[in-house]
């Protein structure tokens, strides 16, 4: 009997999640749920900022689609400067557990790869100038981080490459997650909202400009 691939259980379960999230989690649940961890971080104090950390790279290590709320959250419990601080740590760390994850435990997605010409030659493509795609990937903040990684960790970039240059490439996105999140519980002060608005805002514009630029460079043969 052929063994289920480990991989396409953990993504079936996923889909399976977002399908019947609404049945399997009600409304009435989440807003008790988010209630109640909201609380024991709050507790925590200091220590919160390490629990979010670390529910980063449990999402990371088993694929799990909440590595945006996460920075949300963070924006809303710690406010958009501590928050985008916590949020960057955590897609730091679920970037490490995400490559682990992919390389050495659940390794069905990179043997299916190996099957694909095609697949392989576009990675190899991206192993030439492997700081420059990972920037470019870290500014595509409308594509989510889940999906970011899992592509970043198919090139032969080391943990520790993708770990610094995620740290910088991803200022930009840990800063909408947090603001946004902290935009989310600033009340009806409308200039608090502005705020918080305009900053995502001016982000994605100057990120969408940047993978403008950076895309001519990569597709300039004489660079």
């Amino acid at each position: 009997m052929k063994r289920i691939n480990p991989l396409y259980l953990l993504i079936a379960l996923n889909v399976l999640l977002v399908l019947f999230r609404d049945w399997l989690l009600p409304e009435e649940t989440t807003a008790a749920i988010a209630a109640n961890v909201e609380s024991v971080l709050v507790a925590l104090g200091p220590f919160g900022y390490a629990g979010l950390v670390v529910a980063f790279g449990i999402c990371g290590f088993f694929f799990l689609p909440f590595v945006i709320p996460l920075g949300l959250l963070s924006g809303a419990l710690y406010g958009p400067w501590a928050g985008t601080a916590v949020t960057l740590a955590g897609l730091v760390v679920s970037t490490i557990t995400l490559t682990l994850s992919v390389r050495h435990v659940f390794t069905g997605l990179q043997r299916t790869i190996d099957k694909r010409p095609k697949l392989k030659h576009l990675i190899a493509s991206a192993d030439r100038r492997l700081n420059l795609v990972i920037v470019m990937v870290r500014f595509a903040v409308v594509v989510p981080a889940l999906l970011q990684s899992l592509a970043l960790a198919m090139t032969h970039a080391s943990v520790t490459r993708l770990a610094l240059v995620t740290s910088v490439a991803s200022i930009p996105a840990a800063a909408i997650y947090a603001f946004i999140g902290a935009g989310l519980v600033a009340g009806d002060e409308l200039t608090d909202l502005a705020f918080y608005l305009a900053i995502p805002v001016v982000l994605l514009l100057a990120l969408s400009a940047s993978l403008a630029w950076f895309t001519s460079r990569l597709g300039d043969p004489a660079d």
